[in-house]
């Protein structure tokens, strides 16, 4: 296993003087106080947020979201905006090499609409517009998704499995997938589009890699949990998507904020060597 990266987008996120930059999750920002936010940054905790954050609170705009977002607006100085996952992978494919050796991240000023004590208020059309827009983008990636998740129906280890079997047989491929480099290049080879990076150049420290990681790890997860002959639900599986996402910028930048388990268990199993808070 690779040493966790010094520098990701642009920031020092390892060393004894470093500051700790983690990616912010729903889950967590939901179950934090505007206080305990505070107290982090104070102790040199730096909160990066993602497209998809931005993303599932603006789709279905209320109070909770709202809320959500009063909260970061009071830490404002100490978030930055990551890239996004398409950008990365245009960077990855345009460069060749890995995005957060080439991507910055950015500062974010939210609006004034956000400071505490002022009223509930409704988006904009243009903001409706790119939410809507960032929704028809997300479900031709999970269209990709469903594609690559097709190849799980030919692992011989499922056949003929016992339900008492599936744990030890979920926990081998899942090792399989963290430390197999060789095996997930293959994979990715399958699915690549030939603008994208060559299977031999990827390594961990490309998107691509996390994102072949990540799409195998939730599609073992998935099949061990409702069966090989399973129903594709899109909604469910929308919502496992954007979860992906923050996983797979987590996993690059070396960092994540959660609260929700299975999250933390992916991260802790692809990145040992990663910073959680929890």
């Amino acid at each position: 296993m690779k040493r966790r990266l010094k520098r990701a987008f642009g920031v020092d996120v390892q060393g004894t003087f470093a500051r700790s930059l983690v990616v912010l999750d729903k889950s967590f920002l939901q179950g934090v106080t505007a206080q305990e936010l505070r107290f982090y940054v104070k102790h040199g905790w730096i909160f990066g947020v993602t497209e998809i954050l931005q993303y599932e609170h603006f789709r279905k705009w209320d109070r909770w979201r709202f809320a959500n977002l009063v909260k970061l607006k009071a830490i404002e100085k100490h978030i930055v905006l990551l890239p996004g996952i398409g950008e990365m992978f245009r960077a990855e494919s345009k460069k060749r090499k890995p995005a957060s050796q080439v991507l910055r991240i950015k500062g974010i000023v939210l609006t004034d609409k956000l400071i505490p004590g002022r009223p509930f208020f409704e988006l904009d059309e243009g903001t409706k517009k790119i939410a809507t827009e960032r929704t028809v983008e997300l479900e031709k990636r999970l269209d990709i998704l469903i594609d690559v998740w097709t190849d799980f129906k030919k692992i011989p280890e499922f056949d003929g499995a016992k339900s008492e079997d599936m744990a030890a047989i979920v926990r081998a491929k899942s090792l399989q997938i963290r430390d197999d480099h060789d095996d997930m290049r293959g994979f990715y080879k399958r699915h690549r589009h030939r603008s994208q990076p060559p299977a031999k150049l990827i390594d961990e420290e490309w998107t691509f890699f996390r994102w072949i990681q990540v799409q195998l790890l939730a599609g073992l997860d998935f099949f061990a949990s409702h069966g090989l002959g399973a129903p594709f639900n899109r909604e469910n599986l929308f919502h496992g998507l954007l979860d992906l996402d923050y996983l797979i910028v987590a996993l690059v930048v070396g960092g994540l904020a959660s609260r929700e388990q299975q999250m933390l268990e992916r991260f802790s199993l692809l990145r040992p060597d990663g910073l959680i808070l929890k």
